[in-house]
């Protein structure tokens, strides 16, 4: 196994610790948006099982969290 291969198991292991994770800390009643609410289209199947009440697609999201991060008032 060559260091690419470590490197990537490493970090396969860190993310699903990380779902873990959320998994453990999530308390109520699962909500599943098929959808996402922004674009509309459909939000993979496995999105939706590692986070729990997913509303909006990888694209959606990364966007929401830029712009979030860019109107932050210091």
């Amino acid at each position: 196994m060559d260091v690419v291969d470590q490197a990537q198991r490493l970090a396969e292991q860190d993310l699903e610790r990380a779902l873990n994770k959320n998994k453990a800390n999530f308390v109520g009643q699962d909500v599943y948006f098929n959808h996402c609410l922004e674009c509309g289209i459909e939000i993979p199947k496995s999105r939706r099982d590692a986070i729990h009440s997913c509303k909006h697609c990888v694209d959606c999201q990364e966007r929401l969290e830029r712009q979030a991060k860019h109107y932050r008032k210091p």
